[in-house]
């Protein structure tokens, strides 16, 4: 029986560049909770983010894992925090920093940071990384939150920026959401621990636990959730990584899952898209 959902965001509930999920979407969330099954979103995105993407419905974000499981919340209270140590993210900064094609971001006290980031790039970026960014050539004093990396160039360039990364920063990961940005975690981190922990602190089984993804950073998630779920549009690691298949983020193919599964909840089924 699935008695927690945890489901990425972008490109998986709601499509990259819209403003925030549908009416319909939001909808199936309520109907999910509303036949006791418990759900939360597992995004690199914060709080901020899941505020304007869920309409400012606090209900579907009470629970959830944030900025890729650094961040891990039950019915509205923090009950884990993992921060990114300091050292390490200004090595970072300092490596990043002269790079012409890439730049990086912090979330350090509620505001975004950016450094090395030329205007054009952050206006190039901004449906991934959003608007309201503060340019600094530091990091910012306070426990750091979150960070992403952004490159700009092909997939060679791509390549040498992770693989630089990994030496002169071991104790930092680059996951990737989206092609040309990696969520930075401490090494080993990734939102599977995060639903370890967080279903020690419900008292469930991960095979309690359908998660619902399209990238990279989602695979982690979806081979140790009991029931694995990728849209059609998924990355190929995520798609392989998952049991279930369902339609495309911009059909709102996961709404219709989410109403599968809350009917499963009400009848003692299963729910449709496990039959396929």
């Amino acid at each position: 029986m699935i008695r927690l959902v945890l489901c990425d965001i972008d490109n998986t509930l709601v499509p990259l560049g819209e403003p925030a999920a549908t009416e319909h979407a939001i909808a199936s969330v309520h109907a999910l909770l509303d036949a006791g099954v418990a759900f939360g979103p597992a995004t690199g995105r914060d709080l901020d983010g899941l505020e304007r993407f869920f309409r400012g419905d606090g209900a579907c974000y009470a629970t959830g894992l944030v900025s890729n499981g650094k961040l891990i919340y039950l019915d509205g209270r923090l009950v884990n925090a993992t921060y990114l140590d300091r050292g390490a993210v200004e090595r970072l900064f300092g490596f990043v920093a002269p790079l012409a094609d890439s730049f990086a971001l912090v979330r350090c006290g509620g505001v975004d940071y950016a450094c090395g980031a030329t205007p054009e790039a952050l206006r190039g970026s901004a449906d991934v990384i959003g608007t309201d960014v503060v340019p600094l050539d530091r990091v910012p004093d306070g426990d750091i939150v979150a960070c992403t990396v952004a490159c700009l160039g092909d997939e060679r360039r791509n390549r040498w920026l992770v693989e630089s990364l990994a030496g002169i920063c071991p104790t930092l990961e680059l996951l990737s959401p989206v092609t040309g940005y990696y969520d930075v975690v401490p090494l080993g981190w990734n939102k599977a621990n995060a639903m370890g922990r967080l279903c020690d602190i419900m008292g469930i089984s991960p095979d309690e636990v359908c998660a619902f993804g399209d990238s990279e950073n989602d695979v982690p998630l979806l081979r140790a959730a009991g029931v694995s779920v990728a849209v059609s549009n998924a990355m190929p690691a995520a798609a392989g990584a998952a049991r279930y298949h369902i339609g495309p983020c911009a059909e709102d193919a996961v709404a219709a899952a989410l109403l599968d599964i809350a009917e499963a909840a009400r009848t003692g089924g299963t729910p449709a898209f496990m039959g396929i």
